[in-house]
C-alpha cells in the first residue's frame, strides 16, 4: 500500500499493512528536528519519519488578496491577522509560543454591534493553482486543517465571554459562530473543488475537554455544536471528503454524538484525560469510527526514556490498532520539550512494530 491507500484503509475501518503514521511539531521543533536528522525540507522529514498524512496548512495555502494585509505588526511584538485575531510571542515551559491576547470583541454586548467588524470572505482567497501544488505531494494521504466554530471565535472574543454568551447571550454566541462556520465551509469548499479530488481529509479542532472534565455541556453542544459540525461534514462528504474530529481532553460524552454527526476519525485520544481509556474506547467506539493519536505529550514523550516511548507505542498499537481503524499520532503538536531522540522512537517503533500479518 502507498500512505494513501494505507490512511484511507484505517479510516474506513479496514486493516491496512501497517497502522498509518502523522505527525505534526511548532517551528521551534521542526527546526531541530532538520538540524538533527539532517534533512532539508519538511517532504524530507516526513519521508524520512515514514509520515503517511501530509496537512498542506502552511505550506500549500490559497493565495491571499484580500483587502487588508494577512499579517499586521503592532506595538508591543503583537501581530494581527485578517480576522482581527492578535498574538505574541511568549515564553512557555516548552519554549517560545505564539499565544494569543488582546481580544478585539471582548467589550461587545449585543449581536448587532458585531455588524462593524470587517469579516473576511472567501472571495479574499485564490485557490485556482492548488491543483498544481499538490503534485508533488500525491503520494500522501492529504489532510486540509483550520475549521473551528468555537475556538476560532474565542480568539476575537475571549474564551470565557464566549462560554458566559453562550448562556447569558445566545443571539450574540450564535452570531460570532455562525461567522466562523459559514466562512470556514464557503473555504474549504472552494479549496475542495479547486484540488480537484486530490484532499482526503478535512480536520476540524474544537477543544471541548478539560483533563478532568468537559467544557461544555450536553444541552450547549446539542445548540452550539452540534448543527454547525453537521453542515461542515455534510460540505466535506459532498466531496468524498473525510472529517476528523479534534479535542484534546475527556471527551466521553461527545463520541457518540460525534460518530451520529458522521465524523470519520478521533483524534487525539488523549488517554491520561479523565475516563479517556485507550482500551475502553476501541471496545466501545472502534467498531464505528477510526481513532487518531494517544501518544501522550504532557508526560511520555518529553519525560520519558526512550525505553518508555518504544513501549508505549507498543501498547497503544496493541489495544487502538487491534483489527486496524486507527492512525497513531503524538497527542498533540510536538513541542520543544521533545528530544529529537523521542521523536525517532516514537516513528521508528511504530513503523517497524505496527506491522499487521497477513
Amino acid at each position: 500500500m502507498n500512505s494513501k491507500e494505507r490512511v484511507l484503509c484505517a479510516i474506513n475501518l479496514g486493516v491496512p499493512d501497517r497502522v498509518p503514521m502523522d505527525f505534526s511539531a511548532n517551528q521551534g521543533t521542526l527546526d531541530r528536528l532538520y538540524r538533527d536528522l539532517n534533512v532539508s525540507s519538511y517532504m524530507g522529514l516526513l519521508k524520512y519519519l515514514h509520515i503517511d498524512i501530509f496537512d498542506l496548512r502552511g505550506v500549500i495555502d490559497p493565495i491571499y488578496k484580500g483587502p487588508v494585509p494577512k499579517e499586521t505588526y503592532l506595538t508591543n511584538g503583537v501581530k494581527q491577522n485578517f480576522w482581527g485575531m492578535r498574538t505574541r510571542i511568549m515564553e512557555t515551559p516548552t519554549g517560545p509560543e505564539e499565544c494569543y491576547c488582546d481580544f478585539v470583541l471582548k467589550d461587545i454586548t449585543e449581536a448587532r454591534e458585531m455588524d462593524k467588524h470587517l469579516w473576511p470572505s472567501a472571495d479574499w482567497f485564490d485557490f485556482s493553482d492548488i491543483e498544481n501544488r499538490l503534485k508533488l505531494w500525491k503520494e500522501f494521504c492529504i489532510m486540509i486543517t483550520g475549521v473551528s466554530m468555537f475556538q476560532h471565535a474565542s480568539f476575537l472574543r475571549g474564551l470565557e465571554n464566549l462560554l458566559m454568551d453562550m448562556i447569558c447571550n445566545k443571539e450574540l454566541a450564535h452570531y460570532l459562530m455562525d461567522k466562523f462556520t459559514n466562512f470556514y465551509i464557503e473555504y474549504f469548499d472552494r479549496l475542495i473543488t479547486y484540488a480537484k479530488g486530490n484532499i482526503d481529509i478535512l480536520r476540524i479542532a474544537d477543544d471541548i475537554g478539560m483533563q478532568n472534565k468537559q467544557l461544555v455541556g450536553t444541552n450547549t453542544f446539542n445548540e452550539f455544536f452540534s448543527p454547525r459540525i453537521k453542515k461542515i461534514v455534510d460540505m466535506a462528504h459532498s466531496h468524498n471528503v473525510k472529517i476528523m474530529y479534534h479535542s484534546c481532553g475527556s471527551i466521553i460524552p461527545f463520541i457518540e454524538k460525534l460518530i451520529d454527526l458522521g465524523v470519520d476519525i478521533l483524534d487525539p485520544i488523549q488517554v491520561r484525560a479523565k475516563d479517556m481509556n485507550p482500551k475502553d474506547i476501541k471496545d466501545n467506539f472502534g467498531s464505528s469510527i477510526c481513532l487518531h493519536g494517544s501518544i501522550d505529550t504532557q508526560y511520555i514523550l518529553p519525560k520519558g526514556s526512550v525505553k518508555d516511548i518504544e513501549e508505549e507505542v507498543k501498547k497503544m498499537i496493541d489495544i487502538l490498532g487491534k483489527n486496524g481503524g486507527f492512525i497513531i499520532s503524538p497527542s498533540h503538536v510536538l513541542q520543544t520539550d521533545v528530544s529529537t531522540a523521542n521523536v525517532e522512537a516514537l516513528y521508528s517503533t511504530a513503523y517497524k512494530y505496527g506491522i499487521y500479518e497477513v
